[in-house]
């Protein structure tokens, strides 16, 4: 008796969660993460908040979760300004004001069906990516530049979450957007 092909698995889908602020002077930030971060062509500034996770969960499933946390949390004030280096290779934007809520909303979007993929060893800061260089020259030299270029404050209120899909192919698509309560 002949043993029938086995075809591999389709990958799970992947999912995540960010916001992208829609402050004064964006689109500095934009054309700087266009020199110095990879990710700049497939997705826009943002801050994630529930970092990209394969799961069997259909998107209906997650966004439902997502939705649900979303609509009990208050619109966050938020302020960026600090720039600093993590890892000899990102440059980040760093919160500032909003900073301790963005954490318990990240903390909380991990709850139930996501808390398998909080990663326990990473604390999370929230921040916005502002470049990513592996080479040593570049990075400095990317740090440097952001250090001086961004010597201002970057404020709004952050008022709803966006469900991410990534794809297998590297697409990353906005799949809903999903209002914090407005109350």
């Amino acid at each position: 008796m002949a043993r029938a092909l086995r075809l591999p698995r389709p990958p799970l889908p992947r999912f995540a969660v960010a916001w992208f602020p829609d402050f004064d002077g964006v689109d500095r930030i934009e054309a700087f993460r266009e020199r110095h971060d990879p990710l700049a062509p497939r997705v826009a500034a943002h801050l994630t908040l529930v970092f990209p996770f394969p799961t069997a969960l259909s998107a209906l499933q997650v966004e439902t979760h997502v939705r649900k946390v979303a609509a009990g949390w208050p619109p966050i004030p938020v302020a960026f300004r600090p720039v600093r280096g993590l890892a000899n290779e990102f440059v980040l934007l760093m919160a500032t004001r909003g900073a301790e809520a963005l954490a318990r909303l990240h903390d909380k979007l991990y709850a139930r069906s996501l808390r398998m993929h909080l990663r326990q060893d990473l604390p999370y800061e929230p921040h916005i990516t502002l470049a990513r260089q592996p080479e040593p020259g570049r990075y400095e030299a990317a740090l440097a530049q952001a250090t001086a270029t961004f010597d201002g404050e970057f404020s709004t209120v952050l008022r709803e979450l966006t469900l991410l899909s990534l794809r297998a192919d590297g697409k990353i698509e906005r799949l809903k957007d999903l209002p914090l309560d407005s109350r």
